[in-house]
């Protein structure tokens, strides 16, 4: 008998989209509209080692930030538009 090294492990090979459109929308919309949902849905895909998972994952995270940061700016607005009404009427608020 003698030694034989174990056999070379291959990259995986990936044929086609590995996910739907449909649920890549899905996807899209529950991070935007969810930033929290966005940002782990983003981490876990990006954890992947497929091309595809880990460009879905950085989309989702982006989305998650991009929401946060909307909201961030319409809150910050909205807090401020009382006060800047009450300046160009003149009164005091």
């Amino acid at each position: 008998m003698y030694y034989q090294p174990p056999p070379q492990a291959y990259p995986p090979q990936y044929y086609g989209p590995r996910y739907s459109g449909c649920l890549k929308i899905f996807l899209y919309l529950a991070s935007f509209s969810v930033p929290i949902v966005g940002i782990v849905i983003g981490l876990i895909f990006i954890s992947r080692g497929d091309p595809e998972s880990r460009s879905l994952g950085r989309t989702c995270l982006i989305l998650g930030i991009i929401s946060i940061v909307i909201a961030c700016c319409v809150g910050v607005g909205f807090s401020l538009f009382p006060f800047l009404l009450a300046l160009i009427e003149g009164g005091a608020y």
